[in-house]
């Protein structure tokens, strides 16, 4: 993720935006604000802890130092709210959006939660954005979007049948981003991970992916 995401970022120190990174709290979230600042950017970061954790943003501010921390603005609030996700995208050049209720097992139990999370804030802050005026719109899709097609390697557009609530929410999240950046002259740029690691993945919990949870048990010698 690193590696691909600096490169995106070549030249900004040139040029600099202002973000809105989703989740920021998160694990992802918290690594991309983590790089937006270390290379001058200015971000607004939107979380409501209900899986990210302060620690995070902790660590972001001591990696980045005073300066660094200067340029960010953190609300707290959720994104199904279209008030918030007013508030969040005002003079905002590009939105990362990462917050979302995770996990199959999840939405299996949760399935109202997952949607809301998903779905209306997905297009809460999609809709908020394009009427102030945010011309690129990067969200996180999923894998499980790829459902029950047995094609390998997956390819773009061929897809099966979600398999599970967390798969539709995902998959609605790209119709309606196309939607709009057909209706609208978005530019809105979808990314299905499969199973990302890395620094501030929390290993524990009922929800935590598989590679966290090998990574951890072979730093136990389990």
């Amino acid at each position: 993720m690193a590696s691909g995401f600096d490169e995106a970022l070549h030249g900004l120190e040139a040029a600099p935006r202002r973000w809105l990174v989703t989740g920021a709290a998160g694990f992802i979230g918290s690594n991309l604000l983590h790089t937006l600042l270390d290379v001058g950017q200015s971000v607004v970061g939107l979380d409501d802890f209900s899986t990210g954790k302060r620690a995070n943003l902790d660590e972001v501010r001591d990696l980045v130092g005073t300066a660094g921390w200067a340029r960010f603005r953190f609300v707290e609030g959720d994104v199904s709210s279209p008030e918030v996700c007013r508030e969040v995208v005002a003079d905002v050049d590009v939105v990362l959006h990462q917050a979302a209720l995770g996990s199959v097992p999840r939405s299996v139990e949760e399935p109202l939660g997952s949607n809301a999370a998903n779905v209306t804030g997905h297009l809460a802050l999609l809709d908020a954005a394009m009427r102030n005026g945010v011309r690129r719109f990067v969200y996180a899709s999923s894998s499980s979007v790829y459902g029950d097609s047995p094609t390998l390697p997956k390819v773009e557009d061929d897809l099966g049948r979600p398999l599970s609530p967390y798969a539709v929410t995902k998959l609605a999240n790209e119709l309606y981003a196309a939607a709009y950046g057909s209706l609208h002259g978005m530019e809105t740029i979808g990314l299905r991970y499969f199973n990302v690691f890395g620094p501030r993945q929390d290993p524990e919990g009922a929800y935590a992916a598989v590679i966290p949870k090998w990574i951890a048990a072979m730093l136990r010698g389990d």
